[in-house]
């Protein structure tokens, strides 16, 4: 089976190292004209160190099949904050660091969204790193400068999979839909992640009781749900740091996110409803993207993007004259194009702009494609409306009509697709094809 690819080119201006007290992160496509947006002198050096060493163990494991080495991580700045996330080559688990003032001494940073080189070196110095360290951390210095000049720059050609690419638009929908399920102190965390499997592919449940968590084997009131547990032992370095643990619960699906609290900032790692479900096939972005009046919001919305840390749909609702509802909807895309990150700890979505072009991801998603073919050949009809927010909807399929139930409390098929996933992996084509057909074409007519 042949993987969906795009051709990228990494230029760095030189490797990623730790020299003289100082951590520097060469960078690819920096967005300023020096290429450099961060500079600060570390407070805990051996907690960052951690902080970012697991979250390159996460960038470049496959956790549920055997693989190479996939992408480096994504950091973003801005005067409030700086963020390093990517995924497991498998798509089933995002990790995001969040640095915050807490992190660093006198620093310089500004706007900037790069890609960032881990490689094997530089991974194993940060291991090394130690508290009472006078140690500088760098991010993008003079990478797009020496790519102009006469330096030399250091080029990797890489095919980046669409399914990394769709991925980063679907963790955005979980991380908003995200629940607090349970909270725990730092000593529990330590003898929770002691007592994980080292593999384990049937479903194990997370309960709480007074302040310890366990496994089990059955689903209790407020068990969080988790296939492939073991995802969680890459966790293990930052038990030393931690402060506490919190667990977030995305109710419908499964999806869970573990973050750990440390004195310099966070680790938030997202894992998918099960361990060979990665997030690129998911679906759950496709109905924002088919349905809803996003596309009147959007230019408005997306004018305002100024590198915010918190952007607050009310306020930009209050702004542009638009309903809370279409600015949600309008950053959902946003984020589904790179634009924008969810911070569920904060509630709201930040700017960020991922170093590739993302304005086509619509064209990413083959069930919104054949969605449209269905309604552009002509074969969706309402058979019956029996109720305000509630149509019985036929699609004609390939020698095959369905019939589609669009209710307020989840959508139905009579397909094979959704009779195999029930809607736990986003609505099929013909869902999909109803509910533009209805949006867009009058509602029962």
């Amino acid at each position: 089976m042949t993987t969906a690819t795009l051709d990228y080119t990494y230029d760095y201006a030189f490797a990623s190292r730790v020299d003289d007290e100082r951590i520097q992160l060469a960078t690819c496509g920096g967005r300023l004209a020096s290429g450099q947006f961060f500079h600060g002198s570390l407070r805990h050096p051996r907690v960052i160190g951690d902080l970012l060493r697991v979250l390159a163990t996460v960038v470049r494991t496959h956790f549920f099949q055997p693989g190479p080495p996939d992408l480096d991580p994504v950091v973003t700045s801005s005067p409030a904050m700086l963020r390093f996330e990517g995924f497991s080559g498998c798509s089933s688990a995002y990790a995001r660091v969040d640095l915050d003032e807490r992190a660093f001494r006198a620093a310089e940073q500004t706007f900037g969204t790069t890609n960032v080189d881990f490689n094997d070196p530089m991974r194993r110095e940060l291991g090394r790193l130690r508290e009472g360290e006078q140690v500088e951390l760098s991010v993008g210095r003079e990478a797009v400068e020496l790519r102009r000049g006469e330096q030399t720059v250091r080029e990797r050609k890489v095919k980046l999979p669409i399914r990394w690419i769709k991925a980063f638009g679907e963790v955005q929908v979980y991380q908003s839909q995200l629940v607090r399920a349970l909270e725990t102190p730092a000593g529990e965390l330590r003898r929770f992640l002691h007592t994980l499997p080292r593999s384990s592919r049937q479903m194990t449940y997370v309960v709480q009781t007074g302040r310890t968590i366990r496994l089990s084997g059955r689903p209790a009131r407020g068990a969080v749900p988790i296939h492939g547990a073991e995802r969680l032992r890459v966790l293990q370095p930052l038990l030393p740091h931690a402060e506490r643990l919190v667990v977030w619960l995305e109710p419908d699906s499964g999806a869970s996110a573990w973050q750990i609290l440390t004195p310099a900032g966070s680790l938030l790692l997202l894992v998918s409803p099960e361990l060979y479900r990665g997030f690129s096939g998911e679906g759950q972005l496709l109905e924002k993207l088919a349905v809803g009046d996003w596309q009147a919001a959007l230019p408005s919305v997306q004018a305002l993007l100024d590198w915010q840390t918190t952007l607050d749909p009310a306020e930009i609702a209050a702004r542009t004259g638009h309903r809370v509802a279409q600015v949600e909807a309008a950053l959902a895309v946003l984020g589904a194009r790179g634009l924008a990150g969810f911070d569920a700890s904060a509630g709201f979505y930040f700017h960020r702009q991922l170093p590739f072009d993302l304005d086509k991801v619509e064209q990413l998603q083959p069930r919104l494609r054949n969605a449209r073919k269905l309604l552009e050949a002509g074969g969706v009809r309402v058979v019956e409306q029996p109720g305000d927010d509630a149509w019985d909807v036929e699609v004609q399929g390939t020698g095959v009509a369905h019939f589609v139930r669009l209710r307020p409390d989840g959508d139905r098929c009579t397909c094979p697709w959704f009779s195999k996933h029930q809607g736990a992996r986003g609505p099929c084509k013909h869902v999909l094809a109803a509910r533009m057909f209805v949006e867009n074409a009058g509602e029962g007519s």
